[in-house]
């Protein structure tokens, strides 16, 4: 399935609701032991971080991690403990960290194959951006501005579209 007709399927369907309740019962809403070492408020009910996405306008930033993982452990202390890093995501982004272990249904539709994994959606899901492996503090700073320039231009278009 390609990503975008994905993304429309996720919310128009229903499947990101109903996914993250299904996580909700099976597992605990705790994040990875490597979100703890961060600054960053993460969110680890996809549910609600999408209607915060919603209420805040902002993108969601979905981090997918695990505590086997040794770059993700390095990307949790090196790139998202940089203070400058934390800031931005916290001001321009809905920030959800998953566990690649135990949110398999959330991978699997995503098409997360190697860790850690960061997917960018718009508050309505639509595909922005997919980020694999580790990412220094320069690399994330450039992929955040790429996703949040791609986020106005389509919200550009979407007005421009609207106003004819």
């Amino acid at each position: 399935m390609k990503r975008r007709e994905f993304c429309h399927q996720f919310v128009g369907a229903g499947i990101l609701v109903g996914v993250s309740a299904s996580f909700s019962h099976a597992a605990p809403k705790v994040a990875p032991k490597v979100a703890s070492k961060s600054k960053i408020k993460w969110q680890k009910d996809l549910r609600a971080a999408q209607k915060m996405a919603i209420e805040q306008d902002k993108p969601l930033m979905i981090v997918f991690g695990a505590n086997w993982c040794t770059y993700c452990h390095k990307l949790e202390r090196e790139t998202f403990g940089d203070k400058r890093i934390a800031t931005v995501i916290e001001r321009e982004f809905i920030p959800v960290h998953l566990d690649y272990d135990k949110e398999t249904k959330v991978v699997k539709m995503l098409e997360v194959e190697k860790l850690p994994c960061t997917v960018f959606l718009t508050p309505q899901a639509d595909f922005l951006h997919k980020s694999e492996g580790f990412a220094n503090v320069k690399e994330f700073q450039k992929t955040m501005t790429s996703v949040l320039d791609k986020r106005t231009e389509i919200q550009q278009a979407g007005s421009t579209t609207m106003n004819r």
